[in-house]
């Protein structure tokens, strides 16, 4: 009952944040800085309240030993979230960070010298072309989309965007392998490590103290709804359902192995995908599919999901 549970608040608290974040990407598409800033804003409030007990608690984890988790993990979450104001259209965004197992298939092949199965590296590869045909496709349809006359500028920020994408998806495997090594020397403290990361990245939010209060205002100033700012009403949603989907999922992980909690998740991203397609309108074609397929059905191979489902019915 337990594992259904968790199961159904991680599906249902992840695509609702991401039903949010696009929501509020399309209304205001430059306030994901502010967005960013807001998420780990509650996540500190809230483990400040219940994990610290107001700094009461003592840490098991010395704050020095944050700081590489710290530095990488700032850095892929406002780089992923900025790249949606570069026109990445929210699909392909979902794609891409779905294809974090190739980044860190290479990472940890590079630096921590692991060695895997072919059927892993197919897998791997399958993932790689299936972002490659999303990432073109959604090129071409960029291209065919604009105007003669923005469509060279709009092209351009693609490309940076997708660099941008790229970027992170690699700074992500390093961020795992660092979160790796802390937990080896220090021990797997999770309450403790989401409060203290996201608290100890706070600080950093000053260098974008102008743009995030002018988007602030943006946010004030769009249509209300009861009397709140339609754009307000998509912030405050997207952060307090991206809790419950880490609540969720740190829950899944304590009562189903790992391989249910990779099922899940992918299942979550396929799910969000069809909700960015179906409800908001998002162009994509016959190659998109076949991409995210490759993608999704990569991901699954990879985790060694099917596989090990059959063998426990063996064993049964």
């Amino acid at each position: 009952m337990a594992a259904i549970a968790s199961i159904g608040g991680a599906l249902g608290g992840c695509m609702g944040c991401m039903y949010f974040v696009e929501s509020l990407a399309k209304e205001v598409p430059s306030s994901m800085n502010l967005y960013t800033f807001s998420s780990f804003l509650f996540v500190f409030l809230e483990g400040l309240i219940f994990t610290s007990k107001f700094f009461t608690v003592k840490n098991k984890i010395p704050i020095k030993g944050y700081i590489p988790v710290v530095s990488m993990f700032f850095f892929v979450n406002v780089v992923n979230n900025q790249a949606l104001n570069f026109h990445v259209p929210v699909p392909l965004h979902i794609i891409f960070r779905s294809g974090s197992l190739l980044s860190t298939l290479i990472m940890n092949k590079i630096l921590m010298g692991r060695k895997y199965s072919l059927k892993k590296y197919l897998s791997v590869v399958a993932i790689t072309i299936g972002i490659i045909i999303c990432t073109l496709a959604t090129n071409l349809s960029s291209s065919s989309d604009s105007k003669t006359g923005d469509s060279s500028q709009k092209q351009t920020e693609l490309i940076i965007g997708i660099i941008m994408l790229t970027v992170a998806l690699v700074a992500s495997s390093v961020l795992a392998i660092f979160q790796e090594k802390l937990y080896k020397t220090y021990g797997k403290h999770p309450d403790e490590a989401k409060f203290i990361i996201h608290g100890l990245s706070l600080p950093i939010f000053l260098f974008m103290f102008n743009d995030i209060t002018t988007n602030a205002k943006i946010l004030s100033s769009t249509e209300p709804i009861y009397g709140i700012p339609k754009a307000w009403i998509d912030l405050i949603g997207a952060c307090l359902l991206q809790y419950v989907c880490i609540t969720f999922v740190y829950k899944l992980n304590s009562v189903t192995d790992s391989l249910t909690v990779t099922l899940v998740v992918t299942l979550r991203k396929f799910l969000s995908l069809l909700v960015s397609i179906f409800w908001f309108k998002n162009p994509f074609t016959t190659s998109h599919w076949i991409g995210a397929i490759l993608v999704f059905g990569g991901t699954i191979v990879f985790s060694e999901v099917l596989g090990s489902k059959k063998d426990d019915k063996k064993k049964k």
